[in-house]
């Protein structure tokens, strides 16, 4: 009787711990299968915000070039269609990445990126100096001065903003290229003032990492009056406006 009691004992005891082995394995695959669902949501939301990311670059680079697509044409008709019918939102974006990267050369980059320091320079001597690099004036051609201390011209106001619009965006105009200029029933009038002109001479003109075809960095020498050059880095930024590759903004 005594040897029976034993053997039950032990029987209990080894399904005790078969049922706690059992229990242990349940929590740890349990466990497991949480880590890997928390790992792929983790994944899911870093695609998510690289999606995200794409989206923003695209839209920027739509609204850049949006004045640049005739909407009326069959070709961008039959695009649009296609599109909609793209079920791989990849595809999706890469073909409207190809549809808005920048067509402009290195060189014509270059060469507008000299041109707006050259009248960037010009309106740090003076602004009558800008109005000359423009060909709008020759210096001292006007002398009615008024009370405050500005020059009124026979220029039109809108002749000498069509004329930046050839180098720069209308807002990087706006911002940067009337502050010492006044349009009084739609003439010109510039302020009396005058300092050294500054000289750039642009040697190249790299992109700005790889994420954009409109960033660019300049490397720009800024010559003095003695000749001597000094390198500078410059960021600037451009645009298609009316096919023309001009300047959005510029750091200097």
């Amino acid at each position: 009787m005594e040897e029976k009691k034993i053997s039950l004992s032990t029987f209990i005891l080894i399904l005790a711990i078969m049922v706690i082995a059992i229990m242990v394995f349940f929590i740890f695959k349990l466990y497991n299968d949480k880590q890997i669902t928390i790992n792929e949501v983790y994944d899911l939301n870093n695609q998510v915000k690289r999606l995200e990311n794409t989206i923003e670059i695209l839209e920027e680079k739509i609204n850049t070039h949006e004045n640049t697509i005739d909407y009326s044409s069959n070709t961008n008709i039959i695009a649009d269609e296609k599109i909609e019918n793209i079920e791989n939102i990849s595809n999706t974006i890469s073909v409207i990445d190809n549809n808005t990267s920048n067509t402009f050369s290195n060189d014509t980059i270059k060469e507008s990126i000299q041109n707006y320091l050259n009248l960037k320079g010009a309106l740090s001597g003076s602004p009558e100096g800008l109005l000359v690099k423009l060909g709008l004036a020759n210096y001292g051609q006007y002398n009615n001065k008024t009370n405050d201390n500005y020059i009124k011209t026979n220029i039109k106001y809108l002749d000498y903003k069509n004329q930046m619009l050839d180098y720069m965006t209308e807002e990087w105009f706006e911002n940067n290229f009337t502050k010492s200029y006044k349009n009084v029933n739609g003439y010109l009038y510039f302020f009396d003032g005058g300092a050294t002109g500054m000289n750039f001479e642009v040697e190249s003109v790299n992109i700005k990492g790889d994420y954009s075809n409109l960033n660019y960095i300049a490397n720009v020498y800024n010559i003095s009056v003695d000749d001597s050059k000094e390198l500078e880095y410059v960021e600037f930024h451009i645009t298609n406006y009316n096919e023309q590759c001009v300047i959005s903004y510029c750091d200097y």
